[in-house]
Order: C-alpha cells, then sequence, then structure tokens
C-alpha cells in the first residue's frame, strides 16, 4: 500500500497546491492554512512551533485568537491532505504531528518543490566547481523548470513575505549563474536573447548587466557592448543611487582596450578564468595579511555572513560594515569569517587591530596607527608624533590600493575615525557592543544564536557523541546558556574536559543560577569579565537601575512597570532604560517593552546580591509587587461586571500601574504578564515583606477573574509558597485570602493530586470566614465564602460527588440572595445547572434544565455579561447531548465554540470541542468526530487542566474507534482513564468517593 509521500507533492513555487500521483494539483484551502503549510513545508521534519507560526502570519502584535486560529488552521491542512491521499489511493493518514510547543510536517525534502530547486542549485554549484559546467546547467534548467510563477503565490504575513523573498533572491542567482556557466562554455551569440529577458525580470543584478556584455563583444557587437554598459550604468545611478561595482567598471575598460582574452571562454584556457585590467598592484613592501585564523568551530551565522559580504562586496566606495552586540555574542568570530572570506576582493591586504586591551580599557588609536604603518613598511623614526599626522600619512600609503581594515571591539567613533582608509577601493569592518551614529554601509545588531545552531556549536567543542547519546539534555544546556556563544563554547569545554560527566550533570550545575555564570568559563575568560567591560562605564543612576531591575524576575518589563520599581517619573525611566540598550545590557522587541537575557540578568542579580543591603532588595520587589498589584486591579475594572466590591478592600497602592482603559488592553496584559506575576509573587512570598506578601495575596485574589482565559494552574505553586508566608506575616483575614488564592490556583493544576489540595485550603477559607459572612459593607469577607463554595462546587463535580456539588452550589445560592442582588444570584444559580444536567441521579428533568438556561441567558444577554452567558449555553448544549437531541446540540455548540473563540475564552473552547465530538459521533460524522476531538486535546493541554485533558482523551478514543483505528484509540482511552483514576483516588482521599 503506498504512503502518503508517494502519492503527494507539495508545490510552492507559484501558487501553493498539493499534487496527487494521478497528477491532479488541488489548493489547501483558504491562503491562511496556505501560508502554515508553506512554513511546515520549507523546514520539513523539524519543530515549527506555535509562537513561529503566530509570528509569521501577523505583523506586529497577534490577535488574542492567534493560537487557535493556527490550531484550526493545522485542523483544515490534515483534512485536505486525508483527501487527497485517499482521492490518489493511498490510506488517509496525517503527515502533520503535533508536539507540545507546535507542529512536524513529515514529508521528504525532495517532494517540496521549494525544497528540491534548493538540492538542485546545490548540486550545480558543486559540479561547477568539479568542472563540470554542462552537467551544473543541466541541474538549473531542471531547477528553474520547477517555478509556476511567483513563489508563495497570494500567501498573507510576514513569514510568506520573507520567505518569498528569499525564494525570488536564489531563482535570480540560479539564473545568472545559468548563463554564467554557458558563457564558460563558449556559448555568447544564441544567449543574448535570454540575457535581456533576465534583465527584464531583474534589472539591478550587475552580473546579468556583465553577462550581456561579454555576450554582445564576443559576437562581435563591440559597440552594443559598451552601450549595454552605459545602460547598466543608468539604471543604476537614476533608480538605485549606487554606481557600477568594481568587476562590472573592469570589464567595461578590458572592452575598450579590446582586450582579446575576453573573447577566450575560460574553460578553453589552461589557467582558468582570463587575467582582468586594472587591478591595484601591491604595496611596494609586501602586502600585510594580519588577520587571526577563523576559529574552527564557526558555526551558523549564514544570513549574517552573506550580508556582510554583499556590503564588502558589492561595489560600494568606501565600504564600512559595523556588527553589534553584547559581550560574547560572537562579533569577533563572525568578523574574521567575514574577512577571510572577502579577502580576495582586497588583494592589496588586510590589517587587523583590537581596539581594546588586556585590562579592558579602549586602545590608543596612535599607538594602532604605529602598528599599521610598520606592516606597511614604514620605519620607526618615519613615524609622525601626532594622531593626526599619523592618521595622514595612513591614508596616503591606502590611496592607490585595496586594503580591508578590520577594528574589533571599538569604543567610540572617536577612536575608529583615525583608523579608517581614504581611498575608494579599501573597506573597513568594525566589531563594538555599541557605536551609535557611526556611518556605515551596513550595521548589523548580532544576537545569539539559532537553536539548532547552538547544539551545533556545542557538540563541535565537546564532540559529537555527547550530542548524539543525550540530544534532549545538550538542547536544554543550550538554551540555559541564552545561546550566546561564548557560554556554549565554555560549556562544551567544560564537556570535553570532563569525559567522564554527562550532559545532565552540567546541565544541574547551570541550572543552579547561584552557580551559573561560575560555571560557564573559557580558560580565564569569564562571561562576568565580559559583562563587566559593558557596566563599569554606567553612571552610577544607570548601574544601580541595571541591578534593581534584575531582582524581581520578570521576563519583560515596561516603561510605566520599570519606573514603578525604579522609583523615577517615566520619562526619567525611559531615558535610562534606553542607556540601558545602547550599552547592549538591555534588549528591546517593541518600542516601550524590555527585557534582560538570560545570563545578563544572572549576572546583574549576582551584582545586585553584592552591592544591595537586604532592606533595599525588599523595596525592590515590594515596588514591583505594588505595580502588579495596581495593574490587576486595573485589568479586573476594565473588564469585570463586579469590579467595585472586588477591588474595594485591596492592600493601599502607590503606582497607578498599567494603562489598561480596554477590555482587550486588559485580557491581553493579563496573558502576557503570567509569567511575572508568578515571578514576582514567587518573590513577595519569600522576601519576609509584610507590604509585599500582602499585595500579592491581592494579586492572585483578583487574577481568577480571567480564569477562562489565561492557564490559572501555572500559579500554583507560587500560591502555595504564599499561604505561609501570609500566615507568619499577615493577619487572619489575608491568611483566609491566601488560602482562598491556593485553592483556586491548585483546582486548575494539570495534578489530580493538586484538586485535593485544592479542596483542603477552601475548606480552610469557610473555617476562618465562617459559612454566612453577613453581605454588608465588609466585602471581602462575603465575596470569598460565595466564590469559596462556587469553587468546591466545582470540585465536587469534578471528583463526580455530584450530592455534594449540589450541596455547595445552593449553599452559594443562599448566600448571594443575602445580598439582594440578583444577578450576582443568577451567576450563583448557573452552578447549580451545571451540575444537574451532569449528574445522572439529577433531580429536574433536563427538559426543565434547558428551560432555565434559556431564562438565565436572557438575563446575562441584557447585562452583556459574555463569560455567563457562555456557560449558561454550554449547559443547554449539555442537556441537550444527555437527552440524544444530537442534531439540536451540535450546533448549539458551534455557536459556544464562536463566542469562547472571538472573546478569548480558552476553557469554554475546549469544553464545547470534546462536547461537539461527542455530539459528532452520536450522529454517526465520526471523520469531524475525530478532527474535533484532535483540538480539544490540543486545547486542553494547553489549560493544564486534569478533567478537561481526561474528557478530550475519552472523547478522541472513542471517536477514533468509530473509525476502526483502535491502536491510537486505546493509548488516548487508556489516557484518560489513567487521569480519572487518579481523580478518583484523590477524591477517595478527601472522604468523599
Amino acid at each position: 500500500m503506498p504512503t502518503p509521500h508517494e502519492v503527494t507533492r507539495i508545490r510552492l513555487l507559484g501558487p501553493v497546491q498539493f499534487v496527487s500521483a494521478q497528477g491532479t494539483a488541488t489548493r489547501p484551502g483558504a491562503p491562511g492554512p496556505q501560508a502554515v503549510l508553506a512554513a511546515l513545508a520549507l523546514r520539513t521534519e523539524r519543530l515549527v512551533t506555535i509562537d513561529e507560526l503566530i509570528d509569521g502570519l501577523y505583523h506586529d502584535r497577534p490577535p488574542s485568537s492567534a493560537r487557535r486560529v493556527v490550531v484550526n488552521y493545522v485542523h483544515r491542512l490534515r483534512t485536505h491532505i486525508d483527501r487527497v491521499e485517499s482521492d490518489g489511493g493511498g490510506r488517509p493518514s496525517s503527515v502533520i504531528e503535533t508536539t507540545d510547543d507546535g507542529y512536524v510536517l513529515r514529508f521528504p525534502k525532495d517532494h517540496v518543490d521549494a525544497l528540491r530547486f534548493g538540492l538542485l542549485t546545490a548540486q550545480a554549484r558543486q559540479r561547477a566547481r568539479d568542472g563540470d559546467p554542462l552537467s551544473a546547467v543541466a541541474c538549473l534548467e531542471d531547477a528553474l523548470g520547477m517555478w509556476r510563477g511567483p513563489a508563495l503565490a497570494g500567501l498573507p504575513g510576514p513569514g510568506a513575505e520573507d520567505r518569498r523573498r528569499a525564494l525570488t533572491e536564489e531563482r535570480a542567482s540560479a539564473v545568472e549563474h545559468r548563463l554564467g556557466l554557458l558563457l564558460e562554455c563558449g556559448r555568447g551569440p544564441e544567449l543574448v536573447p535570454d540575457i535581456l529577458g533576465a534583465l527584464e525580470e531583474y534589472p539591478y543584478r550587475e552580473r546579468l548587466h556583465g553577462a550581456l556584455m561579454l555576450a554582445l563583444y564576443r559576437s562581435g557587437r563591440t559597440a552594443e557592448a559598451l552601450l549595454a554598459y552605459d545602460n547598466a550604468r543608468r539604471v543604476l545611478t537614476e533608480e538605485l543611487g549606487v554606481d557600477p561595482g568594481p568587476a562590472l567598471r573592469e570589464l567595461h575598460a578590458a572592452i575598450l582596450a579590446e582586450d582579446r582574452t575576453l573573447l577566450v571562454p575560460p574553460t578553453a584556457t589552461a589557467g582558468g578564468r582570463p587575467p582582468r585590467a586594472g587591478r591595484i598592484r601591491p604595496a611596494p613592501d609586501g602586502r600585510p595579511a594580519q588577520l587571526p585564523a577563523v576559529p574552527s568551530d564557526f558555526t551558523g551565522r549564514r544570513e549574517q555572513l552573506s550580508a556582510l559580504v554583499s556590503a564588502l562586496t558589492g561595489g560600494a566606495e568606501h565600504a564600512v560594515a559595523v556588527i553589534t552586540g553584547m559581550g560574547g555574542v560572537g562579533k569577533t568570530t563572525l568578523a574574521l569569517r567575514t574577512a577571510h572570506a572577502v579577502a580576495g576582493t582586497y588583494p592589496d591586504g588586510q590589517l587587523y587591530a583590537n581596539l581594546r586591551g588586556p585590562d579592558g580599557t579602549p586602545s590608543d588609536p596612535a599607538a594602532i596607527l604605529a602598528g599599521f604603518l610598520t606592516a606597511l613598511g614604514v620605519p620607526n623614526e618615519r613615524f609622525p608624533v601626532s594622531l593626526a599626522d599619523r592618521s595622514a600619512l595612513f591614508r596616503t600609503l591606502l590611496s592607490q590600493h585595496a586594503v580591508l581594515v578590520v577594528l574589533d571591539n571599538a569604543t567610540s567613533v572617536a577612536q575608529v575615525e583615525p583608523l579608517l582608509p581614504g581611498a575608494a577601493r579599501c573597506a573597513a569592518l568594525i566589531t563594538a557592543r555599541t557605536l551609535a551614529a557611526m556611518p556605515a554601509t551596513l550595521t548589523l545588531p548580532l544576537e545569539g544564536l539559532g537553536p539548532d545552531d547552538a547544539v551545533e556549536l556545542i557538540g563541535k567543542v565537546a564532540g559529537a557523541r555527547r550530542s548524539a547519546e543525550e540530544p534532549e539534555a545538550v538542547a536544554a544546556l543550550a538554551a540555559t546558556c541564552g545561546y550566546l556563544p561564548l557560554a556554549l563554547r565554555a560549556a562544551g569545554s567544560r564537556l570535553a574536559a570532563r569525559p567522564a560527566w554527562s550532559v545532565d550533570t552540567l546541565l544541574a550545575r547551570v541550572s543552579d543560577q547561584a552557580r551559573l555564570l561560575g560555571e560557564l568559563r573559557v580558560g580565564e575568560l569569564t562571561l562576568e569579565a565580559v559583562f563587566e567591560l559593558s557596566t563599569s562605564q554606567l553612571p552610577p543612576v544607570q548601574a544601580r537601575a541595571f541591578m534593581a531591575l534584575s531582582i524581581p524576575h520578570c521576563s519583560e518589563f515596561h516603561v510605566t512597570g520599570a519606573a514603578a520599581v525604579l522609583d523615577l517619573p517615566e520619562k526619567d525611566a525611559e531615558t535610562v532604560l534606553e542607556a540601558l540598550v545602547d550599552a547592549v545590557l538591555l534588549e528591546t522587541r517593541a518600542p516601550g517593552r524590555y527585557h534582560f537575557h538570560d545570563l545578563v540578568g544572572a549576572y546583574a542579580r549576582a551584582k545586585a546580591q553584592k552591592e544591595f543591603t537586604e532592606p533595599e532588595r525588599r523595596e525592590v520587589v515590594r515596588r514591583a509587587a505594588d505595580y502588579m498589584c495596581a495593574s490587576v486591579v486595573a485589568a479586573v475594572r476594565a473588564t469585570q461586571p463586579l469590579a467595585g466590591p472586588l477591588t474595594a478592600e485591596i492592600h493601599p497602592r502607590r503606582s497607578a500601574g498599567a494603562d489598561l482603559r480596554t477590555a482587550r488592553d486588559a485580557t491581553e496584559w493579563v496573558r502576557d504578564a503570567l509569567p511575572t506575576l508568578t515571578a514576582v509573587v514567587e518573590q513577595a512570598a519569600a522576601s519576609g515583606d509584610p507590604d509585599a506578601v500582602a499585595l500579592a495575596v491581592d494579586i492572585l485574589t483578583l487574577v481568577p477573574c480571567f480564569e477562562y482565559m489565561v492557564p490559572l494552574g501555572t500559579l500554583a505553586q507560587a500560591a502555595t509558597a504564599l499561604v505561609p508566608a501570609a500566615l507568619e506575616h499577615c493577619d487572619g483575614e489575608m491568611a483566609g485570602t491566601a488560602h482562598y488564592a491556593a485553592g483556586v490556583m491548585l483546582q486548575k493544576h494539570s495534578s489530580p493530586e493538586s484538586l485535593r489540595r485544592s479542596r483542603a485550603h477552601l475548606l480552610k477559607v469557610l473555617e476562618i470566614f465562617g459559612d454566612t459572612p453577613p453581605a454588608g459593607d465588609r466585602h471581602r469577607p462575603f465575596l470569598l465564602v460565595l466564590f469559596t463554595l462556587a469553587m468546591l462546587a466545582q470540585l465536587e463535580r469534578q471528583f463526580g460527588n455530584f450530592a455534594s456539588a449540589r450541596d455547595c452550589a445552593e449553599r452559594s445560592v443562599a448566600v448571594a440572595a443575602a445580598s439582594g442582588d440578583r444577578q450576582l444570584v443568577a451567576r450563583r444559580r448557573t452552578i447549580v445547572l451545571q451540575v444537574e444536567a451532569e449528574d445522572p441521579d439529577r433531580r429536574m428533568d433536563l427538559a426543565e434544565i434547558g428551560a432555565q438556561c434559556r431564562e438565565l441567558m436572557a438575563v446575562f444577554t441584557r447585562s452583556e455579561d459574555e463569560k455567563w452567558l457562555i456557560r449558561m449555553m454550554l449547559t443547554e448544549a449539555d442537556s441537550l447531548l444527555r437527552a440524544g437531541a444530537h442534531a439540536q446540540a451540535a450546533p448549539l455548540y458551534r455557536r459556544v465554540l464562536e463566542r469562547a473563540r472571538s472573546s478569548g475564552h480558552a476553557h469554554n473552547e475546549t469544553e464545547a470541542l470534546f462536547r461537539l465530538s461527542e455530539a459528532l459521533l452520536a450522529a454517526g460524522e465520526t471523520g469531524a468526530a475525530v478532527d474535533t476531538a484532535r483540538d480539544a486535546l490540543a486545547g486542553a493541554r494547553l489549560t493544564g487542566e486534569a478533567l478537561l485533558t481526561a474528557r478530550s482523551h475519552q472523547a478522541l478514543g472513542n471517536a477514533l474507534r468509530a473509525t476502526g483505528e483502535d491502536t491510537e484509540a486505546g493509548t488516548h482511552l487508556a489516557a484518560a482513564e489513567e487521569l480519572y483514576r487518579a481523580l478518583r483516588g484523590a477524591a477517595e482521599a478527601t472522604g468523599h468517593a
């Protein structure tokens, strides 16, 4: 039986299509799914994360539903692939695999035309190097024949735009290469039409203009060849503002001189390419060749290397390329690799100087010039005394030559300027942490390596065996090193020197923040020393800000948050932040948003530990907690109907918090800030500061307002750490509130054992505040008991203890009724109906449940209470499903899905998906049931909730079993049963089985 790969091919070089074995071409859905397919196909057999797919689909900030959109697109692609494979005679089998982080397309590279194009052009280059130009031409013609229009035609998003540009550039290079090879083989007159056609498509390619000139010259059409040069110069000058490059100018001069050697194809000469006229003679005392060797473990940097080479060989006069970036990022290594690559363009020599002394101080440019003059043959006694005179002599000596000057570790423009050659054919390549206001042909900010290149570098240093034997540990080690080349090389060196160590051993050591930097050293070179070079020159205000900002373990911070932590006006804080970015000690990916590189942050925290007192560090944590609390309050006020009572008794705050004026701003802020909230709460709990602890408790009391939008389970550890801190440092009411927060977060955690612990915390709340606190002026006790009863009802429902669940739900209705708030009572009634719908021994019939759901839906529609409206729509659909009205339940679940997706209610979306799968399966739509259940399981894994995951596994297992996929069905049903067993065990441990 054929595999999917034998019957399917993917076309990207033109409109995106699947092609079956019979040659039938189909488009895989709308442009959005096509863009996802292209991203997966161009990296076939490799993981593409959901975040990478989102970045590829959307410019700037993606919508809150972006992850769901990607999951939906992948679902559509799987459906289309299965249909194509079935039509082609193969057994339907999805080739898109789901992982925890994203997706992998299992597909041979040579069945994706864009990848096959790359393989053929690489083969052509190798055959050309092997001296077989005609075979190389055949490869290129096969490659170019695969194009059916613009690559990735019609696909949206920045990812498709980038890939389209790259593929178009590859095609242009292949066209140039083919024509150049044919010229080398002696073809001339017959190539002119092909070259003219290529120039219509690529009018700015100098190699094509040169090919036309040479083809015309070899055809005896010298005048036309010279006119072709004039046309090339006009196009480049008028449309791009640049002059023709040296290669084109030399060819023009040779044609003017009627150089007969141009008439002889290179393949017909023993010496290869004919000599070109006009080369500058080397300096009389020999050509300097000062470039140090490139480290043998140089890895990656293909795009950056290409950009630098183009800048230095593209024909620009006075070319200057600048590489900037933090210490240890690999600037020097890349500069040396680039310099060696372009050395042939500068035949009169290469000069090199390190502009920073061994002690880290800037080198004197006059001393550097003395070394350059010596290399150029000037005796010591002829050195001018002043810096200006030495610089003038240096430029004079290079005025008639083509020399590359490499200036490493520059500290300022003033240091660099005297060392720059003045000749048009000379060039400079400079590295620096930062070099503001330096005029340059290209300035290239350098960041860490990509994950794959980082793993490869560790393997080169430590030995390939380590990577092969412990691939996951090596990948984790690379991530812990922040993908910084110096740290990666240090980690690899430690492994190479300790063959008895496993990679996991070193990983455990560097995972300890206290010893991280000490473990990463190369000989006498340490990361602390590298980072110290950047911090030693900071003014005091910036130095203290650098350390203070690192104390709260924030993954990212905004200007307003930094201002609160630093206790500065926002404008002053932004000035400090931008100065730290300029010093390459902070990074920024969007205006007003900043973060530390992981290793720089570790260094800053270690420095703060030494230079800040304990009270100073506690004050910083308190200010961070104050800002986060104020921001959560703002988010609640922008989104919640009960915002007034919920926030009335929150701990006093100094900060105004984030500016969150709309519900969308609020939900996006909470979603983005969740990792930072977690870190700050944990630090506040450990600080021993009563105010910080109280603020952290307030934060966790309010965050559950967003339970349907964010995975609250990620806060469980922080919440449980906060309880003993509140008991020790705060009053009884604050301790009870901390118990409530821990109960909520643990209930949303993935572990069934966490549910048992959640119940214990929630019962403690009732013990502290009583069962029925008065609904008077004190909002907090009343609301905590009200919410605790509701949470206990949901918890007992998960355990299958419906009698206890009903009791808690009805008690919550009674507490709400005491307030006289009809809307509050309506929300509590929803919980009673949820329990009734799910309880096999329900007290009211399903028709009555549906009627009460519709009554409450009308209430919530009038009050625009989206969260509770969705819950009631879901409960009504559940009542229809359990009554056997599958055809009526399915459309209602789809309406819930639409609302949940538009409002970002991830939990409700997932619950609706697995219920919809059950309805579809009952209606006989098995294929749709499988696809829907797969989407449900993907969503459940994101929420991390045990019961939701179990039910999604069960839905998928039942649907797969109905399609005959018994093996996979068994796997999912076993996973569901394991989770149910754990939930039953947790229930038994509470004494309520």
